[in-house]
């Protein structure tokens, strides 16, 4: 079986939850704390490192099971069977959704004539290939070069953004929002960070499960910190009524860069490099469903499945809907049911039957 080492472990979670938090969670933190977005943003890391924490603990308990056979060990067949299913369907939704505003997305900022479709249909290619060919080990090891790529380009976007900065559009400080409105712009980014539990289904394929929780939480914490600091310089930048009125409020203050009139248009290389980080994102998908549907059929050879479900996510990504109503799945299924159920919920339960289960072994 392929094995991916914790330092590629620690660069796909960066990527996975980098590629569409800066994104997609930044805008509903200032609609929700206004300029108090990046305290929002704090507690969002807080919650995202707790969960984070469930799931690697989950994981060390039952290293060589993935989250399709775990639930099957610890709530009987049926009934585990019946949670790996909702899993996998959530999964399922999420991919396409991520698949429709990336093609929504390019077609908006480079390329206004081609049909969204198309720009669906060749990034699916792509991680059918890579998923197919290399599995999740060939996805780790380009992620060695995208991840910090990413990071990098990150970095220096908000460097060069600091003399666009009115710092005094960051006050006052919790006055006009209060605790139950920061408390409210955290979920979004929280819940987001919450595809740490895509763990369960990478567990088997660790070189290292019982060393993964610093990695683990290391991508957590530094994307965490890099909304933070991004969701500070939007407001900074723009106020917290443009800076909340806007889809993508990080690519907007790239676009807002002009150095000296020399260094400018740095929103194309980002967008260019946004694209990789969101090609490791698909195709991580793309391997969790194809190697969890293959284990809820019992099939041996799970890359079968990926000529089921690659079609599946691009026909989902194409179904009549608009960016809004792609991006009200977030707001509505995913904030509502989602995180509190199978991303709190059963880890947490997972968690406490493990130990129960531990104990009980050792006393006998």
């Amino acid at each position: 079986m392929v094995k991916i080492s914790n330092w590629q472990l620690f660069w796909l979670i960066l990527t996975l939850e980098i590629s569409m938090s800066m994104w997609l969670t930044i805008s509903p933190a200032i609609q929700a704390a206004k300029q108090d977005a990046w305290l929002s943003l704090i507690l969002a890391g807080i919650i995202g490192l707790a969960v984070t924490l469930i799931i690697i603990k989950v994981c060390q308990q039952h290293h060589s099971q993935s989250l399709i056979e775990l639930s099957q060990t610890l709530f009987g067949k049926w009934v585990g069977k019946l949670i790996s299913i909702l899993y996998v369907a959530t999964w399922y939704v999420v991919a396409s959704n991520i698949l429709r505003i990336f093609a929504e997305f390019i077609q908006q900022t480079l390329f206004h004539n081609t049909p969204y479709w198309i720009i669906s249909a060749c990034m699916v290619a792509a991680i059918t290939f890579i998923t197919y060919i290399g599995s999740i080990e060939s996805i780790g090891r380009f992620n060695e070069m995208a991840g910090p790529l990413l990071l990098i380009s990150i970095t220096i976007t908000l460097i060069l953004n600091v003399p666009n900065l009115h710092l005094s559009l960051l006050m006052p400080v919790y006055y006009d929002s209060g605790t139950q409105s920061i408390l409210k712009g955290s979920l979004s980014n929280a819940s987001f960070l919450g595809e740490s539990i895509l763990l369960m289904m990478l567990n088997p394929f660790l070189a290292k499960p019982q060393q993964a929780l610093r990695p683990a939480l290391l991508a957590i914490l530094i994307p965490s910190i890099l909304t933070v600091m991004t969701a500070a310089m939007v407001v900074a930048t723009f106020g917290n009524v443009i800076g909340g009125s806007v889809y993508f409020p990080y690519f907007s203050m790239v676009r807002f860069i002009n150095v000296l009139g020399f260094i400018q248009n740095m929103d194309v290389w980002i967008v260019f490099i946004w694209i990789f980080s969101v090609y490791v994102k698909l195709a991580v998908y793309l391997f969790v469903n194809s190697y969890g549907s293959a284990q809820l059929l019992g099939f041996k050879k799970w890359r079968r499945m990926i000529f089921f479900t690659s079609p599946a996510i691009f026909v989902l990504s194409v179904l009549p809907r608009n960016l809004i109503i792609a991006l009200d799945f977030k707001n509505e299924v995913w904030l509502g049911y989602v995180f509190p159920i199978l991303i709190i919920g059963l880890p947490l339960i997972m968690l406490v039957m493990g130990k129960l289960r531990g104990t009980q072994a050792h006393s006998r």
